[in-house]
């Protein structure tokens, strides 16, 4: 999800530069590492562009950006864009034929969603407007979009759409209950120190924002699982009531939750081993150094989604068992399963 929305804002028009700074993209045509500099390619025509100072490891051919400023050029990054719309293509190709229908709109819902939160979470929080509040009111509209989207509006992704959100909601409880407890302020990033300073931002609102976001496509993803193994078993067999539904459909439930518990966890730790790997270079002590807000943000984080993970199975199954008692609602369209 993190890689899909940062994409996104890349593709989105720039802003106006302020001042007799910008960037550019050009090629390297030739490489002078004596003197630090670079002989690029750019539209209408060929300039010079200072090096880093280590070189940077450019070569020649290579397409990079640059950035003007003070009447020097320089070359800032490699030109990543193209690569970054190569592999989003490869995704897309993938997704549409191995996913068929469902694949496409799939694809046409993250899009959606994305609008969602660029075009309505960001700039109703950088006005001011609380973090938590429309972080949550974008999840509906995030849910809404998925959900009934990719697997169309019936009962089995009524049920999902209704356990996923009862998740949200207790998650959202838990997180506000226990980062105040743990006194977090919601300074446990670069960017967050950098939003301090520009103000006008609920940074712990913001943190607890990001927590819930951040479980949406997993808590799609089971719920809609687990709404489709009810609505096959109520299928199976008619007479089965809300009490057998439900205890019939938890069985799959609990192997579900047995896969579940590490998943969040996992990814979380992935995007963390820059920080976990300051444990083996800190010298202050296991103990304190777990204390300290961003190890114990972190930590909070994985938790909290993993619960959000842990609780959708069998608000869900509750919600479909209801749905679906007596054999109502008709046959599976996907044979009761939705991954």
């Amino acid at each position: 999800m993190r890689f899909w929305f940062l994409l996104f804002l890349a593709l989105l028009p720039p802003a106006s530069a302020k001042g007799d700074g910008g960037y550019l993209v050009g090629r390297i045509l030739a490489l002078e590492a004596q003197r630090g500099v670079a002989l690029v390619e750019v539209e209408g025509g060929r300039l010079e562009a200072l090096l880093p100072v280590d070189g940077g490891g450019y070569r020649v051919g290579q397409r990079v950006v640059l950035y003007q400023e003070g009447g020097k050029t320089y070359v800032t990054e490699p030109d990543r864009i193209p690569w970054l719309l190569g592999l989003l293509g490869l995704f897309a190709f993938l997704a549409a034929l191995l996913g068929r229908g469902k694949g496409v709109r799939g694809l046409l819902g993250t899009f959606l969603s994305l609008l969602v939160v660029v075009y309505l979470v960001v700039p109703k929080v950088a006005a001011g407007g609380n973090p938590l509040l429309y972080a949550f009111l974008g999840s509906v509209g995030v849910l809404l979009l998925t959900v009934y989207l990719v697997h169309g509006v019936n009962r089995k992704t009524t049920a999902a759409l209704l356990g996923t959100l009862a998740s949200v909601v207790f998650v959202l409880f838990l997180a506000l209950f226990f980062t105040r407890n743990m006194g977090f302020t919601g300074l446990a990033s670069e960017e967050a120190l950098l939003l301090r300073q520009w103000g006008g931002v609920d940074l712990l609102s913001l943190f607890l924002a990001g927590v819930v976001v951040g479980t949406l496509g997993a808590l799609t993803d089971v719920s809609v699982t687990q709404a489709a193994v009810v609505q096959a078993l109520a299928h199976a067999n008619p007479r089965f009531g809300l009490g057998e539904l439900y205890r019939r459909g938890m069985e799959v439930g609990y192997d579900h939750i047995g896969s579940l518990v590490n998943t969040l966890v996992l990814a979380y730790a992935a995007g963390s081993l820059p920080l976990f790997l300051l444990l083996t270079r800190d010298p202050t002590p296991l103990r304190f150094l777990l204390n300290t807000e961003p190890f114990a943000a972190e930590i909070a984080s994985m938790v909290l989604g993993s619960l959000g993970l842990l609780l959708a199975v069998p608000l869900t199954t509750l919600m479909a068992a209801w749905f679906f008692q007596g054999g109502r609602g008709g046959p599976p369209e996907d044979h009761g399963h939705a991954h």
